[in-house]
């Protein structure tokens, strides 16, 4: 830039206009370069856009990094409570078993003693004349079976010859009232 403005002061000191425009073109041409040279930085450089990369790697690492660590906090924990709840689970059907060994203990003393209380009790009324054996027999009621219908098939081929077995049976229901 400098040697383009001392060729223009040359060519107006000297008055040659070629060294004039040549300065001024050469001016020109230097500005130019500094600006592409400048547009070529700000478009390639990425060193900003890499560090800004590098953090954001270095924070979806620590992450990561962390959720792994939860993940495995929470199963370490899931195991510690289904330790808990299988040993509560151990320590509920010991106290059951116990309770019900307990309670069909008492069952069959009290049972037990019910039925020699029982005993006692009939032997007493039996000997004070106050329980007997019964008199009389009551005879067993028969109920018949109910009259089976004859289906039309067997109805029309023999209606006027009844099965023997049935006639007897129907007599005999018949009969008892």
């Amino acid at each position: 830039m400098t040697f383009s403005a001392g060729i223009v002061a040359y060519g107006i000191v000297d008055s040659s206009i070629a060294a004039s425009v040549g300065g001024g073109l050469a001016g020109v041409v230097a500005a130019a370069m500094m600006a592409l040279a400048k547009a070529r930085a700000w478009a390639v450089d990425t060193s900003a856009e890499r560090r800004r990369l590098d953090d954001a790697l270095q924070q979806a690492s620590d992450e990561r990094t962390r959720y792994l660590a939860l993940g495995v906090a929470q199963r370490e924990e899931h195991r510690r409570r289904i330790r808990d709840l299988e040993a509560e689970r151990a320590c509920l059907q010991q106290r059951f078993e116990a309770e019900k060994a307990a309670l069909e203990d008492d069952f069959a003393s009290r049972h037990e003693q019910l039925i020699v209380e029982a005993t006692e009790t009939a032997l007493r009324l039996y000997h004070a004349g106050l329980l007997s054996a019964p008199t009389h027999t009551a005879e067993a009621q028969i109920v018949p079976f109910p009259q089976q219908q004859p289906t039309r098939a067997r109805a029309t081929e023999h209606p006027a010859d009844p099965t023997p077995g049935r006639e007897a049976t129907r007599d005999r229901g018949a009969a008892r009232p």
